[in-house]
């Protein structure tokens, strides 16, 4: 009989805090707008003395996660789409090219800030990887903290090439020893045009 209480206790228990969906918090079609690419692209670059590097075996995917909202021993939670990725890699230095747009999501407030930031990251030595860091600016305020910090240029010409509206993001390496990126330019409607690096070699995209 004291297992049948038992029993029945618990099943009231469980049925009352049974997880519910609170919301699904997804990426605007604007927000990944801001990232022209859709992973399928190959990406060649020129250096200083004509070499050319190249990036493919890309993909892009967006990141679904479930964030918990707990309230007196119960749990609901939202799915969020917490990031969007997009992977290059290259056999120079096993290195690879990322875009990354985070979505940033408050649970206490509800809101969010989506950012963009770039990475480049290479295996100097296995397994120990350099990466630098660009960018971490909130997309719907892109163009204007750009500008606000000297990041932005109406027109940029590298080496034989003219672009437009060029955003010019300073790189961060906890290694400044190292190889590692100094300035990544990128444009909203061709992507990264161009990297420049700490030992003063400038990749131009094809």
């Amino acid at each position: 009989m004291k297992t049948l209480t038992y029993l029945i206790l618990l099943l009231a228990l469980t049925s009352c805090c049974r997880s519910k969906l609170i919301a699904t918090i997804k990426f605007t079609g604007d927000e990944l707008a801001v990232n022209p690419y859709t992973g399928s692209e190959k990406l060649v670059f020129v250096d200083n003395n004509g070499n050319t590097v190249t990036y493919d075996n890309g993909h892009r995917k967006t990141n679904l996660q479930e964030m918990n909202e707990c309230k007196e021993g119960c749990c609901d939670y939202y799915m969020v789409e917490s990031s969007d990725n997009t992977y290059y890699e290259s056999p120079y230095l096993k290195s690879n090219l990322q875009v990354v747009i985070s979505n940033n999501f408050d649970m206490d407030s509800g809101e969010r800030e989506p950012q963009i930031h770039f990475s480049w990251d290479y295996y100097e030595i296995e397994p120990y990887v350099t990466g630098t860091y660009f960018g971490f600016f909130a997309i719907d305020s892109l163009k204007e903290k750009s500008i606000e910090n000297g990041l932005f240029m109406d027109s940029l010409k590298l080496r034989d090439h003219m672009f437009y509206e060029v955003f010019t993001f300073p790189g961060n390496c906890p290694y400044p020893d190292r190889l590692h990126g100094d300035t990544l330019f990128f444009t909203r409607s061709q992507g990264i045009i161009g990297l420049k690096f700490s030992d003063g070699n400038l990749w131009v995209i094809q």
